[in-house]
């Protein structure tokens, strides 16, 4: 069966969130949530907010813990402020000084979340920056039954745009 092609848009001011927020806690990880909308034809997602971790999050080296409550609370807000079109589509976070790859947390995690009917994300998906000293590189990730599709290639991420390769 031919796999079918799937592509991310990140808007400028994710990549710049998603940019400050690594920075600012590099090199421990952080993350936080990602909002927009499928394409109609579910060949492409288009990546229109991301959030930080919130106030009581924990960082260290190789992993964090969100503030459940208040990403939850972005998510509404978000959520109301797009006219109900701006859904959850899934995480992101860092690998400060790693490669961008999914590991096998990562991929529970995906599964995780398209099983928890209350995220009404079947298919989420999960964005990784890694690196960061100097240069931050980005992969995105997305979940279907039974399987973990990669949407992007390794990308360069800068503060206006990623270039992928």
């Amino acid at each position: 069966m031919k796999q079918r092609t799937v592509k991310a848009w990140f808007s400028e001011p994710v990549v710049k969130e998603m940019l400050l927020e690594a920075e600012r806690l590099f090199p421990l990880e952080t993350g936080g949530v990602m909002m927009g909308y499928w394409s109609k034809s579910k060949d492409g997602v288009v990546i229109c907010h991301a959030t930080g971790p919130g106030p009581r999050a924990v960082h260290t080296e190789h992993a964090f813990i969100p503030d459940y409550d208040y990403q939850e609370s972005e998510i509404g807000h978000l959520y109301k402020d797009s006219g109900r079109i701006h859904t959850y589509l899934g995480d992101w976070h860092t690998h400060p000084r790693e490669a961008v790859y999914l590991s096998p947390k990562d991929e529970r995690a995906l599964r995780k979340v398209a099983g928890f009917r209350e995220a009404r994300a079947p298919v989420p998906i999960m964005a990784i920056l890694g690196g960061g000293d100097p240069e931050w590189l980005i992969g995105a990730w997305r979940y279907e039954p039974r399987r973990v599709m990669r949407l992007t290639r390794k990308g360069k991420i800068s503060s206006m745009a990623i270039n992928f390769y």
